[in-house]
């Protein structure tokens, strides 16, 4: 009996000193860090207040500071940020203690950013001006004062002989707000005359020197005018006189002989026609009518064809195109089934023949959807924190689809055409699978079960295997369904139902919608045009950009 007996003495001991040889408050200290790390600060904030009540020590002070920030009380956690960012490494200090230190000082820079200040500047100096801000008084109200964002500030100002001023506002993180106070004056208050600055002497410019004046300059003696000598008369010649001319001799007019009459031949009398019916004469175009000189015959009008007006485009039946084609996947949808996951681009393309009925298309398309997304936390609705897991895919799709389109242009040109429609389709993923793992928090620490609390699910990380690491077995568990989601499981078909697990949910073959579809379609040329699209589908947002070749 003696080795059951040491062995109950030993654990004992183990279970009763530890606790008296730890400090005051670092019981309190402990959860409240743990807790702040999962995320639970509603339960953390009072137990490390507690612990630095009784102690201080920066490994818990700055996880209250953290608290404090998400919460919004931005200035409690800058104070402890600064607190914590003066301290010296100090006896007793371990190693979290000197890496607290350490990150409050970067962590003061950062929040110091994000505190709003308050300016509160008269438009004109007002004697015995008192501000208050919620009751208390601010001095040197001109110069920013921070406070806490979304808090409800009320800012009442007073001065001798005014009315006094009351609004209520509301700073933003980051703001920076500036409030132009203007005071009514009281009814019969006289307003204090105005104190000028006494103006400073005016410098007077020493007299100016009289300004040297040149002597008088000497008159220039002038030449004398030259004379020129007088010019000698010019001899003309006398006028040459023209011998008369002769007369020049005219011809005799020539006489014709008289012309002949010709004879005229008598008539050809033509057998009488029996009546034909003849179609009534159509209107000729109007023309200008031109009136025939004498001995002139009327010659036919030309008729030129009239300018026909430019009438729409050539209608081209049958379209080949090809472009971009891609989904965007928000986290909102995630959180119809369940609570965890987020946004995923699923980018493809896809290749396209269209056909004109009307004023609407007919589109058949072939499409390819990359269906990739990294480690991501997500749970059922309605289940505990403990049924997280990290779900990853590689999965890749062709979809098969037809489109009814209405155009509708928005030019003579049909330059530009609004397009709307719906289609429905059916996409197979060929490729790829859909990867689920148990996960933990990462902020546990092996071994010690107590520390297994849940925290945020994006911190998670995969479990080894059954309660691996140790502790982890409320996460890390053969107990329900994901007894084998491990590193490694593959996520069957929802056609394959292995046998004592539930159902498989890869998609093999799934239905594709989308409606509805709305796009906006440019055509420079006659046979060439570009489409941008969006709408909603099954899959998710879809965005589309491409273009098409007549043929």
């Amino acid at each position: 009996m003696r080795l059951p007996i040491a062995s109950l003495v030993g654990i004992l001991a183990v279970l009763f000193v530890h606790p008296a040889l730890a400090a005051p408050g670092d019981k309190e200290a402990n959860q409240g860090i743990n807790a702040a790390k999962g995320g639970f600060c509603k339960r953390a904030i009072p137990l490390l207040e507690s612990a630095e009540s009784q102690r201080h020590r920066p490994s818990s002070a700055v996880p209250l500071a953290d608290c404090y920030v998400k919460r919004g009380d931005l200035l409690k956690a800058s104070e402890i940020y600064h607190t914590v960012a003066s301290e010296k490494k100090e006896p007793g200090y371990n190693a979290r203690d000197v890496a607290a230190i350490t990150s409050a000082k970067k962590k003061a820079a950062q929040l110091e950013a994000r505190i709003p200040t308050l300016v509160v500047t008269p438009v004109e100096p007002y004697e015995g001006l008192v501000v208050e801000v919620n009751g208390e008084e601010i001095s040197d109200p001109s110069s920013p004062h921070p406070f806490d964002p979304g808090v409800q500030l009320v800012v009442v100002a007073r001065a001798d002989g005014y009315e006094q001023s009351s609004q209520k506002i509301a700073l933003k993180e980051k703001q920076r707000r500036e409030i132009k106070l203007r005071l009514k004056p009281k009814p019969g208050a006289k307003k204090p005359p105005e104190k000028k600055p006494p103006e400073k002497p005016v410098a007077t410019k020493p007299p100016e020197k009289p300004v040297a004046t040149k002597p008088p300059e000497k008159p220039v003696a002038t030449k004398p005018p030259v004379k020129k000598p007088p010019q000698k008369p010019v001899a003309t010649k006398p006028p040459v006189k023209k011998p008369p001319q002769k007369p020049v001799a005219t011809k005799p007019p020539v006489k014709k002989p008289p012309q002949k009459p010709v004879a005229k031949k008598p008539p050809v009398k033509k057998p009488p026609q029996k009546p034909v019916a003849t179609k009534p004469p159509a209107e000729p175009p109007r023309r200008a009518e031109t009136t025939p000189g004498p001995g002139q015959t009327a010659k036919r009008p030309v008729e030129m064809p009239e300018p026909t007006p430019p009438g729409p485009r050539k209608e081209r039946k049958v379209w080949l195109g090809a472009g971009f084609r891609g989904f965007y996947v928000p986290q909102v949808m995630f959180k119809l089934l369940g609570e965890g996951g987020r946004d995923v681009l699923v980018p493809g393309g896809e290749l396209a023949l269209s056909t004109r009925l009307g004023t609407f298309d007919l589109v058949f398309s072939v499409a390819y959807a990359r269906f990739w997304m990294q480690d991501t936390p997500f749970k059922p609705s309605g289940h505990p924190d403990t049924d997280y897991e990290i779900v990853a895919s590689d999965l890749q799709a062709l979809q098969a689809d037809a489109r009814l389109v209405w155009n509708i242009p928005l030019d003579r040109n049909e330059l530009f055409a609004f397009r709307i429609g719906a289609g429905l389709g059916v996409g197979w993923t060929f490729m790829g699978d859909l990867y689920r793992t148990q996960a933990y928090p990462a902020d546990a620490v092996p071994g010690d079960q107590s520390t297994f609390v849940p925290g945020d699910p994006y911190r998670y990380v995969k479990c080894r295997g059954p309660n691996n690491p140790a502790g982890s077995f409320r996460y890390c568990n053969q107990l329900d369904y994901d007894a084998d989601h491990y590193p490694g499981y593959v996520e069957p078909s929802w056609f394959t139902r292995p046998k004592g697990r539930p159902q498989g949910l890869r998609p093999l073959v799934y239905p594709w919608l989308v409606l509805p579809e709305i796009g906006l379609s440019f055509r420079p040329w006659d046979r060439f045009a570009l489409d941008l699209r969006a709408g909603a589908s099954a899959t998710g947002v879809l965005g589309a950009f491409g273009m098409r070749i007549a043929l």
